[in-house]
């Protein structure tokens, strides 16, 4: 029983960080929630709230548009398009999290003496179709403080 309590729990929790960030996108700091930002938000990834939920939404917001926070954490608790929205962002977040651990392999592969950045030198060691020109413009586009060093934040934006 205890285990069963303990994945509830879990559960419980990883809703409500997700209705937390959708909150969070929707509201004003610790204000109310913006119906419009809702559906604009939930539009941007090609949800939709089918007529009951928006109904529920309706009887929730206030004249100006708005729903309490504590109202729209009782709502979204038992909205199928919220959990859809958070469930997109899960995938998105896991997706980000690759490209970022693939960001960081390359950066190592490419940085042979393990200074936390990438010189010109070891840029030039890559060689194959990369001719001294493209060298030279692939350092200029990412080196963004131009200190002829390329970051690993720098080196990330190859990735995003």
């Amino acid at each position: 029983m205890a285990a069963v309590s303990h994945l509830k729990n879990k559960k419980e929790a990883k809703l409500r960080e997700g209705v937390e960030k959708v909150m969070a996108r929707c509201g004003s700091g610790g204000g109310p929630i913006s119906v419009k930002i809702l559906v604009d938000l939930l539009s941007g990834h090609n949800l939709e709230i089918d007529s009951k939920e928006m109904a529920k939404i309706d009887r929730i917001a206030d004249d100006d548009g708005n729903i309490e926070r504590h109202e729209f954490m009782e709502f979204a608790k038992k909205s199928n398009v919220i959990k859809q929205w958070i469930k997109a962002q899960e995938y998105m977040d896991a997706e980000k999290s690759k490209n970022i651990d693939k960001a960081e392999l390359a950066f190592k592969a490419i940085d042979r003496d393990n200074s936390g950045y990438i010189d010109a030198g070891e840029l030039g060691k890559l060689g194959g179709k990369m001719n001294k020109e493209k060298r030279e413009a692939l350092m200029t586009k990412l080196d963004k403080d131009g200190d002829g060093k390329i970051t690993l934040e720098e080196f990330r934006t190859l990735f995003k």
